[in-house]
């Protein structure tokens, strides 16, 4: 119930916030190189050189996994997703999954991107109670409740993980 809780006041905050404060660049700590940080839009990951466009256009995902899951379209869970832009992981997932996304015409209200540091820290958002430990995080949600999450990287196939969670099946321990 707490973390039910949590995820809609969290979304209902993000909504209202998203535009104030999107696609915050700050050195990363480690490379030196400007990392975002804080809620993101796609401008923003594009903004930060090729590799979301190449990684993007580079995926294909399965067609017949997409027409299942455009089965769902009536009740599609809202996305968050928790990344980071110094992550190789989130450099190569992301684009993927929003390529699956664009392919469902999935409603783009329903997609909030949060950036974090190398400490897990989204700069002005506190992610702690959502218990991200990896990036990149895809945590689907009905009704403010978790009906499931892809972490780091997919078990089958984004895609297949994704429907997975729509189906109501677990694809891994992680994948609640």
């Amino acid at each position: 119930m707490k973390n039910t809780l949590l995820i809609a006041l969290f979304l209902i905050s993000l909504t209202s916030l998203k535009a104030q404060d999107d696609n915050k660049l700050v050195p990363d700590e480690k490379s030196g190189k400007d990392i975002l940080i804080g809620t993101v839009t796609r401008d923003g990951l594009i903004s930060m050189g090729t590799w979301f466009n190449d990684t993007y256009n580079a995926y294909q995902p399965n067609p017949e996994i997409i027409s299942n899951i455009k089965t769902f379209s009536d009740h599609y869970p809202y996305v968050f997703i928790v990344l980071g832009t110094w992550c190789s992981d989130s450099r190569e997932q992301v684009p993927h999954f929003l390529k699956i996304l664009d392919q469902l015409s999935y409603p783009p209200e329903q997609v909030f991107m949060v950036a974090v540091d190398r400490n897990k820290k989204a700069g002005n958002f506190c992610i702690g109670d959502f218990n991200v430990t990896l990036v990149p995080t895809f945590i689907m949600t009905v009704d403010g409740e978790e009906t499931g999450r892809i972490i780091e990287t997919p078990v089958t196939s984004l895609e297949q993980d994704f429907l997975n969670i729509l189906n109501g099946k677990v694809s891994a321990p992680e994948n609640k």
